[in-house]
């Protein structure tokens, strides 16, 4: 036998262990890659009221978001860094965001680039008509650990001349509100990817922290959730807003070129007003409602947790929308349909507790939140207006239409979901809700109704509450049962 020289021996050996590793590394692994999403300038962290102190793993997702709007090109560009942290108590083996923009009712259009999941490329695909984007993980993500996840999206942008429009451009405004990849709500069995009817609002999202960077032409005004720390212009005079906000259950940003604002403050609040030419009368009314309305709530509810808050006009008709921060009023209460302006708005600012602090499935049970900023109306009325004006409210906004849905037996159920409700909705959801929290406040008074209120922001500020939540929170605080009450008003139908 011939012995071979050290030389080749050590060359043997070699490739005998580059062989063994190859054989022995994983064939699905991917390449990794720099991130797209380079480190900037670290911001300060969010101030808001309830924030937890610093801990081991955060309790919140983090965003980093940057995109730009092309007017021109009716369309939104952008790329997205999301620490996600895994609460669920179970290990995860894929991570779901929505793509809001594609219901029928946002009327966009949203695609989404390559997935990078802690650096290695990942699997994802389409489900739920096209709202959800699913990433299978190449290991499961156990309790209290954390992924990032990177990729890039474009959202192609509906423009309509008239009529509601939530999402995209319409009559000189353009609102994009959830114009990028939202991280779906997972409670422990499954993640949340219901599809919306257009008639319930249609996002259910935990609060996280944003970090976010939008650009626009220079003409365009902009409008948004969170605080601007930093506005910068390029060489092509494209305006780039830095935004911190947090905790934010999702983030949204109108532009328009045609914007006009006032401002004051209430409690300390920076409160704006931005209204379009011609309703500077409507914009400066719904300023000192808004200032009227945040006075109102915080000494029933407790402090509004941000430094700012927004009311602005919206191509919403008579309708409203509410964001974290930011209240949408449709342009039709400006003008024609003024009469119901002080109602939209104070039901609007409600929200602000109502969803932006305390969370609920908006899809499952909207009327959590809904029949609560619809009750609010009324402690707003009584402190700025007294009894009478309350009163009035209450029996022409909810008991009349609710005795009519009655007689005409199209009482229902409250705790149902939006899509188990058509034309009648708004009479059940909002109306025979607000009338619950009416017997609940007259059942136990001014102090205790209030007692409640206040321990439920306090309780579940931040996180996502559930019908027996707020009844447990209700009865440890009165100390009386309340089932028959809830049973009359939120179970049963006559």
């Amino acid at each position: 036998m011939v012995v071979p020289s050290t030389r080749w021996r050590y060359l043997f050996l070699l490739g005998t262990l580059t062989v063994f590793l190859v054989a022995c590394s994983p064939l699905s692994a991917d390449p990794t890659h720099e991130s797209i999403m380079p480190d900037d300038p670290t911001l300060p962290p969010p101030t808001a009221i309830g924030m937890p102190t610093a801990v081991e793993v955060s309790p919140f997702s983090e965003y980093r978001i940057v995109m730009a709007l092309d007017t021109v090109g009716e369309r939104v560009d952008g790329k997205q860094r999301v620490t996600y942290p895994n609460h669920t108590g179970v290990e995860l083996e894929e991570i779901v965001f929505r793509l809001y923009p594609n219901l029928p009712q946002y009327g966009g259009t949203m695609t989404v680039g390559p997935v990078w999941v802690d650096g290695a490329r990942h699997d994802s695909s389409l489900r739920a008509d096209t709202t959800s984007l699913a990433i299978r993980l190449h290991r499961p993500l156990a309790p209290e650990r954390s992924v990032t996840i990177e990729f890039t999206y474009d959202i192609k942008l509906p423009v309509r001349e008239s009529g509601y429009n939530l999402f995209g451009y319409s009559q000189g405004i353009w609102s994009l509100p959830d114009a990028y990849p939202l991280l779906a709500v997972h409670d422990g069995e499954m993640w949340h990817e219901d599809v919306a009817p257009a008639h319930g609002d249609a996002v259910f999202a935990d609060a996280a922290l944003y970090d976010v960077t939008v650009t626009l032409p220079p003409t365009q005004t902009l409008v948004t959730t969170g605080s601007v720390l930093t506005e910068t212009v390029d060489v092509n005079g494209q305006h780039s807003y830095r935004i911190s906000g947090g905790p934010l259950r999702e983030f949204a940003f109108l532009a328009s070129d045609q914007y006009q604002m006032a401002e004051t403050k209430a409690y300390g609040t920076v409160l704006r007003s931005y209204y379009l030419p011609g309703d500077e009368a409507s914009g400066q009314a719904t300023l000192n409602i808004s200032a009227a309305a945040l006075r109102s709530y915080e000494d029933a509810y407790g402090p509004y947790p941000f430094d700012e808050m927004i009311v602005a006009e919206a191509p919403l008709q008579y309708y409203g929308m509410e964001y974290p921060g930011l209240n949408l009023i449709g342009s039709s209460l400006y003008r024609e349909q003024r009469d119901e302006l002080e109602n939209r708005v104070v039901h609007e600012i409600a929200h602000q507790w109502w969803y932006a602090q305390v969370g609920n499935d908006q899809v499952n049970t909207p009327w959590l939140d809904e029949g609560l900023a619809e009750y609010s109306m009324a402690i707003y009325y009584y402190q700025v207006f007294g009894e009478a004006r309350a009163n009035t409210l209450v029996n022409q906004r909810w008991l009349v239409p609710y005795q009519v849905a009655v007689e005409n037996e199209y009482d229902a159920v409250v705790n149902q979901p939006s899509s188990a409700f058509t034309w009648e909705y708004e009479v059940i959801v909002y109306a025979k809700a607000a009338l619950f929290f009416s017997a609940l406040h007259q059942e136990l008074g001014d102090e205790t109704f209030k007692a409640i209120m206040r321990e439920y922001v306090s309780q579940f500020r931040w996180r996502v509450a559930t019908p027996d939540d707020l009844l447990e929170v209700a009865e440890s605080v009165s100390g009386q049962d309340l089932d028959g009450l809830y049973n009359r008003w939120i179970l049963s139908k006559q």
